[in-house]
């Protein structure tokens, strides 16, 4: 395989909006691309079992993971940086590249919100994969 281009999704502790989002966009990327996420604040955490079983709802399988912090390499090599509020505190180098998507966390929310905010990042991600280059 050749040369692969990634995008980079970024959210506070990489438990589980980056997490849902990288795995949506990775059951649907062309051939050439993929996703990785990471975490601003990652360290010591645990993704978030419901980002597992909302994911399967729908028949999307994600590989355990462990959260892993974001480096300036990571953003460095992506061809885009979708971020989730916390642009700001990502290492230098996203700007010009980057997004961000104002979806909420996963704190407090109710079964129905979550599927909600699925929702929401499955429609951006199919919006991001119909921008991508050739």
């Amino acid at each position: 395989m050749g040369f692969v281009r990634t995008v980079l999704f970024v959210c506070v502790e990489n438990s589980f909006r980056s997490v849902i989002a990288e795995a949506l966009f990775n059951a649907n990327a062309p051939p050439g691309w993929k996703a990785i996420s990471a975490g601003v604040d990652a360290v010591g955490k645990q993704v978030n079992p419901l980002a597992y079983s909302l994911m399967e709802e729908i028949g999307v399988r994600v590989s355990k993971k462990r959260p892993q912090q974001v480096t300036a390499e990571m953003i460095q090599k992506a061809w885009r940086v979708v971020t989730f509020g916390c642009l700001d505190r990502c290492p230098a180098g996203a700007a010009g590249k980057n997004e961000d998507w104002p979806i909420p966390g996963s704190t407090g929310k109710t079964h129905s919100e979550l599927q909600e905010i699925r929702s929401d990042l499955e429609r951006r991600v199919s919006e991001l994969l119909r921008r991508l280059p050739d």
